[in-house]
């Protein structure tokens, strides 16, 4: 019998299960360790007395802990959005938690007083499943926020958060303007008066849904200034019975060829000014355009402007139009083009001055 031979391989056999034992004691070790700090991460939770607590999900027993430790695996329920798994918890309080903190987090981004909230609510089927799966998948509340949040800013239709809340705003107001007649000023002079802006404070019911404005309602609104209106005297008075130069002159340059009277045995009933095709016709006076077309009684391409206390201005022989019937215009404003269209021995502006309809010679009142 050898039994020298046989305590060698006892003692082999020994060292092995020990060996056995030790990796075991190390597997479980590690892994223990693992799960004691991801549940103390994610559920911030006392892991001296207890691995992890749970009423529904987590024993207290033993062989819960080993089979946790061994397997790396938890129970506990998958977050669901509609069919999707977003994220992983082990309680049902958490989905709350985190609802809460999702609506705190958009309150924030949207620089949204907490005070002034009505009402908020998190839009989507979000529901829990339970689910065992593995311990390193657990997420902690700021993360499943953070998910959840990220669907939301891609416009996920899935998923909306809607607030209520009242927003207190001081806005200006900006001043009115009145247009006052005076016979202290000559018709096309005008003098202005520049008003205040004012300023009220508007307390509104604002619904916001994922970062539109769905809804906006006025709840109250306070006068602090009041505006001062801007005033605008325009003259009434009429400068051609005075004999004042009231008109601007209705080309840019360009000298007199014929003036207004008897010519070629004929009544020429305005002034004739030198110019080439294209350049610019100005209106010589405020008024509404109220012909702009061809006239075929020798003005070829006609403009006629209508203005105060029955004074209209006619611009002929025009190669092109800028306004049309019905457009205001303001002393200065191009309104068309010097041509040679009707009867034109070249290109020239035709202008008149007309009182009551009737031609008046402009030529003391253009302003030179």
């Amino acid at each position: 019998m050898d039994i020298k031979g046989d305590r060698v391989r006892h003692d082999k056999t020994i060292r092995k299960i020990v060996l056995s034992i030790i990796i075991i004691i190390v597997t479980l070790n590690t892994n223990i360790f693992k799960v004691r700090a991801e549940v103390n991460n994610n559920l911030n939770m006392d892991l001296n007395n207890r691995l992890y607590s749970n009423s529904n999900n987590i024993s207290d027993n033993v062989l819960d802990n080993l089979m946790v430790a061994l397997t790396g695996k938890v129970n506990g329920y998958e977050v669901m959005l509609n069919e999707d798994v977003i994220g992983y918890t082990v309680s049902e309080s958490d989905l709350d938690k985190v609802k809460e903190n999702l609506i705190k987090k958009y309150i924030n981004k949207n620089s949204i007083r907490e005070d002034m909230v009505r009402s908020a609510q998190v839009k989507g089927n979000i529901n829990l499943r339970e689910e065992r799966f593995d311990i390193e998948k657990l997420q902690s509340n700021e993360e499943l926020v953070d998910k959840i949040y990220s669907l939301i800013e891609m416009d996920s239709q899935d998923i909306k958060i809607n607030i209520k809340y009242v927003k207190e705003e001081v806005n200006t107001i900006e001043p009115s303007t009145l247009i006052i007649p005076t016979d202290e000023l000559y018709i096309g002079e005008s003098k202005v008066e520049e008003g205040e802006y004012g300023v009220k404070k508007v307390l509104k019911e604002i619904t916001i849904e994922s970062g539109e404005i769905t809804n906006t309602r006025v709840l109250n609104q306070e006068i602090i200034k009041e505006q001062v209106s801007k005033k605008i005297y325009r003259g009434s008075k009429n400068p051609y019975e005075d004999g004042v130069a009231f008109l601007s002159h209705p080309t840019r340059g360009g000298y007199m060829t014929s003036g207004y009277g008897e010519r070629w045995n004929s009544f020429h009933k305005g002034i004739d000014i030198a110019g080439d095709i294209g350049d610019d016709v100005i209106v010589a006076l405020d008024g509404e355009v109220i012909y702009s077309q061809f006239n075929d009684g020798g003005y070829g391409n006609l403009i006629i402007v209508k203005h105060d206390d029955d004074m209209s201005t006619y611009y002929g022989h025009l190669s092109s139009f800028d306004v049309k019937v019905g457009d205001k215009v303001k002393k200065g404003n191009i309104i068309g083009k010097v041509g040679n269209t009707g009867f034109s021995t070249g290109p020239h502006l035709h202008f008149e001055l007309r009182i009551n309809d009737n031609p008046v010679d402009p030529t003391n009142y253009i302003v030179q």
